[in-house]
């Protein structure tokens, strides 16, 4: 499982960059936060259905209208993908598949969010004996973390020194 934290971090940093007044729109991903906190303590308790439904009201509630349209996107896609990641854990593939893609009608950006639902997706298939659109769907999600690394390392630093054995 990604960690809880990541995904949040990047969302408020978007909320920090844009130009939406303060208020609704932290204490909405705030309160989503704390929902997904409710449902890792559902799950170290091994209550999947009370972890699914402490994040219910993320997906179920409206998000104040000046949260910026990506960082409610990733909010609500990050929430479908753990609500079916649970299904899934819980012997419901189809249920895990109905989530997978109520979160992807939310937009294909090219992102960690989307690569997320399309594995979670590529399970519930797999799970379905649906071989060839599981790999479908993993293809496309290994495509985008490629994209994804391939620019984070454009980004880095140049003069990071190479890892022990690697190649020069």
């Amino acid at each position: 499982m990604i960690g809880r934290a990541l995904p949040f971090v990047a969302l408020l940093a978007a909320l920090g960059c844009s130009r939406a007044p303060a208020g609704g729109d932290g204490r909405w991903i705030a309160d989503a936060e704390r929902q997904h906190e409710i449902a890792d303590e559902r799950l170290a308790a091994k209550d999947l259905a009370g972890a699914r439904s402490s994040l219910l009201p993320i997906v179920r509630g409206e998000a104040p209208r000046h949260v910026p349209p990506d960082a409610r996107r990733g909010v609500l896609q990050d929430t479908y993908f753990r609500m079916a990641k649970i299904d899934l854990d819980a012997g419901e593939p189809w249920v895990a598949l109905a989530d997978a893609e109520r979160g992807l009608a939310l937009g294909r950006a090219e992102d960690l969010f989307v690569a997320n639902l399309l594995v979670v997706r590529g399970a519930a298939h797999e799970a379905l004996h649906d071989a060839e659109a599981a790999a479908a769907d993993y293809h496309a999600a290994l495509m985008i973390n490629d994209r994804l690394l391939a620019q984070t390392l454009r980004e880095s630093p140049g003069d990071a020194a190479p890892a022990r054995g690697g190649a020069p």
